[in-house]
């Protein structure tokens, strides 16, 4: 009997022995893995942001390094690649035909006359035979429609006319954007003729 209970003993002192064994071997392989996963995903994640960076950012290869200085910008290949302008090239202007719009003058005025002119360093965008010449009937729908929507009382504020032409470039990158040209090629608009009648 005596050896019985010792060799209860000794079994029960093994069971004890395998399973703080099998716990301690448990712990180190979830540590293990959650090394392993950690690293993983955080390689996993920056070559993904690298990846994406290059593609939304991708360089329209616009100059070498930094010696290049000028109005070139570098931007995404999803939209159409113009060549660069030289750093010294002067702006170029793209004239919209004058814009003669009835608007809500409450009773002080009834017609808005504006003259636009775009301006932008890409003449393959504002040129003659720019882009934006395809785009003149969108450009002047879109633009004669947020005219029509201006009020008299915010236009002769001192900021109207800043706060639409805002508006008015805002329309015209909107236009470009939608038909995979890079919006911020397109500088600024000016307003040439500025009248309330």
């Amino acid at each position: 009997m005596a050896e019985e209970v010792v060799e209860e003993k000794e079994g029960k002192k093994s069971g004890k022995g395998l399973i703080i064994l099998l716990l301690v071997i448990v712990i180190l392989l979830m540590i293990g893995l959650g090394v392993m996963a950690y690293l993983l995903m955080s390689g996993d994640k920056s070559d993904g942001e690298k990846a994406e960076a290059e593609e939304v950012h991708g360089s329209a290869e616009h100059g070498e390094g930094e010696e290049f200085a000028g109005h070139a910008k570098t931007y995404s290949p999803k939209y159409k690649q113009f060549e660069p302008p030289a750093p010294e090239a002067p702006p170029s202007y793209f004239v919209m035909d004058k814009f003669v719009v009835n608007f809500n003058g409450d009773g002080k005025a009834k017609f808005l006359a504006v003259d636009l002119q775009f301006m932008s360093y890409y003449s393959q965008l504002v040129g003659d035979t720019g882009e934006m010449s395809n785009l003149r009937p969108i450009l002047k729908n879109d633009i004669q429609r947020l005219l029509r929507n201006q009020h008299y009382n915010d236009l002769i504020l001192p900021e109207g006319p800043d706060k639409l032409r805002a508006e008015i470039l805002k329309v015209a990158r909107n236009v470009l954007e939608k038909h995979n040209i890079y919006p911020d090629l397109l500088e600024d608009v000016y307003m040439t003729r500025f009248v309330m009648q």
